[in-house]
């Protein structure tokens, strides 16, 4: 559920999350959501964002924990590095997503010129969302047969540097090959979803009379929120879940295509 690139799912399709949800329950809590509890919106923000960065952190201790029998003696501090390396570029996100919303309103006020707040604020969230989680991904399968080896992240990298400046056409080749296959692989989640997942949630209600959606509650108060938020990550959860076989086939097909096979890994000294 946290591996490779499941997630991005969501974040490219978000309609795939809603399908393990009830549909009246969303829309009666983003109503009250939006309208008579509109106060409790940037703490839903922030916990929407606290979701993700968990899972991204989870995604970060998958990656680099491949057998944990054999793990390095510098597992643990690689990966608090790699932790804090996500909160800088967190920050750094936040500080952009500031700047834009302050310069809207200084346009908004002093001249008249109103700007898409919103839909900039999600768009660029939905950006963010993927574009770190590819990013994670493609490193992640570059450093694979190094760190398979047992090798530190920094020498992963510098051998990883060394054979992709030798070899730039395999490179794009082999990282242009690993989007097709993840965006192939998010189009057919979205097909066995609406035409294999849906109807079997739907004939297990009509049939056997059991409802295997989520239900949100209308927002009322402050435990209301955490409690969406929890059926939320839990949706997201069984999503990545069900996208775990198409992930794991198209992996096979990925780690066999990369040009740096274990075989072939020269064992070079920093």
């Amino acid at each position: 559920m946290f591996s490779d690139y499941s997630g991005v799912q969501v974040f490219i399709y978000p309609v795939t999350i809603f399908y393990w949800i009830s549909s009246n329950s969303i829309l009666l809590a983003l109503s009250t959501l939006l309208s008579v509890r509109v106060h409790f919106l940037p703490i839903t923000f922030w916990g929407v964002l606290f979701v993700y960065v968990a899972f991204v952190m989870m995604k970060l201790y998958t990656m680099m924990s491949y057998n944990p029998q054999q793990r390095s003696p510098n597992f643990v501090s690689e990966y608090w590095d790699s932790v804090i390396k996500l909160h800088i570029r967190l920050f750094l996100v936040l500080m952009m997503v500031m700047v834009f919303f302050v310069l809207a309103e200084f346009l908004n006020y002093f001249y008249g010129i109103k700007m898409p707040v919103k839909q900039g604020i999600m768009l660029f969230f939905r950006l963010f969302t993927v574009l770190l989680i590819v990013a994670y991904y493609v490193a992640h399968m570059w450093l694979k047969p190094y760190r398979e080896r047992r090798y530190s992240i920094q020498r992963s990298m510098k051998l990883c540097y060394s054979w992709l400046i030798k070899h730039p056409l395999e490179a794009i080749k082999y990282t242009g090959m690993l989007f097709l296959i993840m965006i192939a692989a998010v189009r057919l989640y979205v097909l066995l979803i609406g035409y294999v997942y849906n109807p079997m949630l739907l004939a297990a209600r009509e049939f056997m009379g059991i409802n295997l959606q989520l239900d949100l509650l209308p927002i009322d108060k402050l435990w209301s929120v955490f409690y969406n938020l929890a059926m939320l990550s839990a949706a997201f959860m069984l999503s990545n879940l069900c996208f775990y076989p198409i992930v794991f086939l198209a992996q096979l097909l990925a780690h066999k295509l990369n040009p740096i096979v274990i075989g072939k890994v020269i064992d070079a000294k920093d």
